[in-house]
């Protein structure tokens, strides 16, 4: 007897465990509100958020300077390696990364949408984008960016989340509304909905009680094909930087399938990075250094600016 009930209550808690599971796929809808109250609503969480992120210190980020690793996932979810790196940011739209592989087989390829890198026995790897221009650097030299990762990088700014909570959300023809509660991770949240005036849709998914942001979700459809993409970014283990609130772990899916994990060792806010660290011409330069000091890697290119 004793023990059917055990075996009952196992099922029970099963149960229980997959239907909260259930709820975190999608929004339940907004209690029955009008147009302008989800408006304001919407804009109400928004302020939340920011505030719960540092405020005005999360506002006047001018630059960034992280360091981490970077893991990739293959198309069966398989953890394929991890890769070093240094993210450098001059707001809102110059990017700058620094790699480094220690020996011939690397995801590097992977993370960057490529496969003709030329880092066969190790190195430093340094990709940079400025809005309009990017360029590569590896053992074979500085090369152009192709147009299309420039463009993707572009876009991937324009929508992305601290873009948006930073600067686009007052743009003319930006809308914000609220879309209603859910579960996200097991924890009570709440839903934010922009809409832009190119019609694409960016959801906001934060915490109901500290109002950080746990998902980002960017919907876009291809014009000719019609077919839907999803990509999510989730962030976790948030750490006061600076007076900003920093995630540590951000992982990134595209149709539920999992692609990249960022984890975050040390950032610094506007620190100062030199705006000539976005140009060609350093590359050119650290390429005529790593030459002469042997391509020793990564931690002395860094040490060395």
């Amino acid at each position: 007897m004793r023990l059917k009930f055990r075996v009952l209550l196992c099922a029970l808690l099963a149960l229980i465990v997959a239907a909260a599971c259930g709820k975190s796929a999608s929004a339940r809808p907004a209690q029955e509100l009008l147009p302008e109250e989800s408006a304001v609503k919407g804009r109400q969480l928004v302020q939340q958020t920011i505030a719960a992120l540092g405020g005005q210190a999360y506002l006047n980020v001018r630059d960034t300077d992280c360091d981490g690793r970077v893991a990739q996932y293959g198309v069966a979810g398989t953890l394929m390696g991890f890769t070093l790196f240094r993210d450098l940011w001059l707001l809102p739209d110059k990017n700058r990364v620094e790699y480094i592989s220690k020996g011939e087989h690397t995801i590097l390829g992977f993370v960057l949408g490529t496969d003709d890198l030329s880092i066969t026995h190790g190195g430093a790897l340094i990709t940079v984008f400025t809005g309009e221009d990017g360029w590569t650097l590896d053992k074979a030299g500085v090369s152009n960016e192709p147009e299309d990762l420039v463009k993707t990088f572009n876009e991937e700014v324009k929508y992305g989340m601290n873009n948006m909570l930073r600067r686009r959300m007052n743009e003319p023809g930006v809308e914000i509304r609220y879309v209603g509660t859910d579960l996200i991770d097991m924890k009570e949240s709440e839903w934010i909905e922009f809409a832009d005036r190119d019609h694409r849709i960016l959801r906001l998914g934060i915490d109901r009680y500290t109002h950080l942001p746990l998902r980002w979700v960017v919907y876009t459809r291809d014009p000719e094909s019609r077919e839907h993409t999803e990509v999510v970014t989730s962030y976790t283990q948030y750490m006061t930087v600076d007076g900003v609130k920093t995630p540590l772990n951000i992982e990134t899916s595209r149709n539920n399938r999992k692609l990249s994990q960022t984890f975050l060792d040390e950032c610094k806010y506007n620190s100062n990075v030199a705006p000539d660290l976005f140009t060609r011409a350093s590359l050119e330069h650290h390429a005529k250094e790593a030459t002469k000091k042997g391509y020793k890697g990564y931690k002395d290119s860094k040490n060395a600016q």
